[in-house]
């Protein structure tokens, strides 16, 4: 965007340097939305304005504006939203809002061909074939269309989003994007992020936004949700994006929590549950429970999950009873974890300390029944061992262990003091001899509690940091972190050589 008159919509420079490679024309509103650049001599570059609808040829190197001759800069009457060259170079095409595409001669710019009305809404994108002959286009009408190299006209119409039963056209299913791939494998974006492949209509799809949480429900079957409020399931087996959670509403966007983003998952009586910022608890199956306040954690036992908010916790039972909030006073809570009896509520605060709450028969109420003291610093992360034995906790420095039966410490404070940043999530192999923690400075730290002195540390495992680790199997671990990326690691080897432990101990 233009920020006055004086500056530049446009600019070529130098990739390796930096340095101005002559002044590409300006254009004189606005900005300039797309351009392309010619991929042989001579050189040529283009350039489409988005307010003045133009299309501007440059030649060079240095750049210059093209101004004489048969430049057809005015064929678009609304913005021109993206050029592009041939491979060869011979051909530009361009495409707008005017729902028009225009082919011009890849040297001049002077105007070959025209097909007007060739969407039903604003073209968005469009790609050349890499033998030149087809030309794809994307369009907010929810369709891509192949169009003929030579003289336009229409060679095939996919339908990649369809009317609703509101008669109107989904917002996600928009295509704003398309490419050629791998040779000539046609694809499409559509506006809610995810990808089709044209020719035989598969979906790819995945998060666009920082992963926020994690939920298992098998060894190779998990769900992560996301920032914008889109949940994911995901196959590890194959590594792939099964599909998005929900029904897609009736604008194909799949946020379960409307615009709220989603702060915690966990998997409950066969049910994955959700809670969001828009103070609600939400199950695949349309479950929907009102919180009392904006929660920011969730962990499930049996038959009780227990659900943190920034005003205290609250116990949701099978039957999706809720119970009365259990109010903070004096601090606030960070992190929540749950025995698998459901009979103890861990609750990690602000105030350095570990508040342990037991529940009551009926799990509508609990007590305080044991403070734990030894944190420096606010306590972030909870999590009990598979055998319900000990439970970790982590603030932004150190990782700690303790002895459920009488709350002693079996790691304390300044052994395991490596992260340099919050320590966001915990994890226990399957057989309880591994704790591994994740945290804001994108690192992973392995860790024993019978060998303490040792450690396995690896770094830039998310940008952004980590915000969800889960242990699959043994030593199979998956990860999820800010970069909306979901990892799998297989330690056992690292650890047979750091721990000495095979993998059938």
């Amino acid at each position: 965007e233009r920020a006055d008159a004086a500056s530049y919509s446009c600019k070529a420079v130098q990739w390796d340097t930096g340095v101005s490679c002559g002044q590409l024309g300006q254009h004189t509103r606005g900005r300039a939305i797309s351009c392309d650049i010619k991929p042989n001599r001579p050189m040529r570059a283009v350039t489409g304005g988005t307010d003045d609808s133009r299309v501007l040829l440059n030649a060079g190197p240095p750049f210059k504006r093209v101004v004489d001759g048969v430049p057809k800069e005015d064929a678009h009457v609304k913005g021109s939203v993206k050029v592009r060259y041939s491979a060869d170079g011979s051909k530009v095409v361009s495409v707008g809002s005017d729902k028009a595409v225009y082919l011009y001669d890849g040297k001049t710019l002077a105007l070959l061909h025209q097909a007007k009305d060739v969407h039903e809404g604003s073209i968005y994108a469009c790609s050349w074939s890499s033998d030149g002959d087809s030309i794809l286009t994307a369009s907010a009408d929810g369709t891509c269309k192949l169009l003929s190299g030579e003289d336009l006209s229409v060679k095939h119409e996919w339908k990649v989003s369809t009317i609703g039963e509101n008669g109107k056209l989904p917002i996600g299913g928009m295509q704003v994007g398309c490419a050629f791939v791998q040779g000539d494998l046609a694809l499409s974006c559509s506006l809610n992020g995810q990808i089709t492949l044209l020719n035989d209509s598969t979906v790819l799809t995945g998060h666009n936004a920082p992963i926020a949480g994690m939920a298992s429900k098998s060894w190779n079957t998990i769900y992560t949700g996301d920032t914008d409020g889109i949940v994911v399931q995901w196959d590890l087996s194959t590594g792939n994006a099964v599909r998005r959670v929900g029904d897609g509403n009736d604008d194909m966007l799949y946020k379960l929590h409307g615009e709220a983003a989603i702060s915690a998952l966990c998997w409950s009586n066969g049910k994955l549950l959700t809670a969001g910022w828009d103070d609600t608890v939400r199950a695949e199956n349309g479950y929907v429970r009102l919180l009392p306040a904006q929660p920011n954690g969730m962990d499930c036992g049996t038959d009780v999950t227990a659900v943190l908010t920034v005003q205290g916790v609250v116990l949701i039972d099978k039957d999706h009873n809720a119970s009365r909030l259990q109010r903070f006073d004096g601090f606030s809570g960070l992190s929540v974890c749950i025995s698998k009896d459901d009979k103890l509520v861990y609750v990690g605060c602000d105030d350095c300390k570990i508040r342990v709450y037991a529940v009551d028969r009926s799990h509508t109420s609990m007590e305080e029944d044991h403070v734990i003291e030894g944190h420096l610093k606010a306590v972030h992360a909870l999590k009990l061992s598979n055998d319900g034995t000990m439970l970790a906790s982590a603030d932004v420095r150190d990782v700690c262990i303790w002895k459920v039966e009488d709350y002693s410490p079996i790691v304390t404070k300044g052994r395991w003091c490596f992260h340099n940043q919050r320590i966001t999530s915990l994890s226990w192999s399957q057989n309880d001899h591994i704790l591994a923690s994740g945290g804001g400075d994108d690192s992973i730290y392995l860790w024993s509690p019978l060998k303490k002195m040792r450690r396995l540390h690896y770094s830039f495992c998310h940008r952004g940091g980590i915000t969800g680790l889960q242990f699959l199997d043994v030593y199979r671990l998956v990860s999820v972190g800010a970069d909306s990326c979901v990892n799998v690691w297989d330690f056992t080897n690292d650890v047979a050589k750091k721990f000495g432990w095979a993998l059938e101990e």
